[in-house]
């Protein structure tokens, strides 16, 4: 991922996501800024952030990184999402960056800290036309 994608993916959670918001509202914003995309098999909720132009889902899985990785890279493009980066860093944390029609979708993964499995992150934006569409 380059430096702009992490400095963009960055400043919109920054400025649009609001902890301790309505959990209702943050998952309808997260719906709609994350639409489109999928989450690994078996995955469970560990939380939601959304703000009025972003939204971050973090999740867990048993599955190793790099099994969950794979599968991204697999799944996203069968689904018609654009592979735009994919890196590993060091410590084996792998972000990808992937878009479909205009829809950024962001994923950051990592091991699990004392156990077996994944956390990820899933960062989408709500664009121009998700704003369009829902103003009519």
């Amino acid at each position: 991922m380059s430096r702009a994608h992490i400095a963009v993916a960055l400043a919109l959670l920054a400025v649009a996501c609001e902890r301790g918001a309505d959990p209702e509202k943050a998952r309808a914003l997260a719906a709609r800024a994350l639409r489109g995309s999928i989450t690994y098999p078996q995955s469970s909720l560990v939380s939601i952030s959304a703000g009025e132009d972003a939204a971050e889902v973090v999740l867990t899985t048993p599955a190793e990184v790099a099994t969950v990785a794979e599968w991204y890279r697999r799944a996203l493009s069968l689904n018609g999402w654009e592979l735009r980066s994919d890196q590993a860093d060091r410590a084996g944390t792998v972000t990808i960056y992937a878009d479909k029609a205009g829809r950024p979708l962001w994923l950051t993964l990592r091991a699990n800290t004392g156990g077996p499995g994944t956390t990820y992150t899933m960062v989408g934006a709500i664009v121009e036309a998700d704003s369009i569409k829902q103003a009519r």
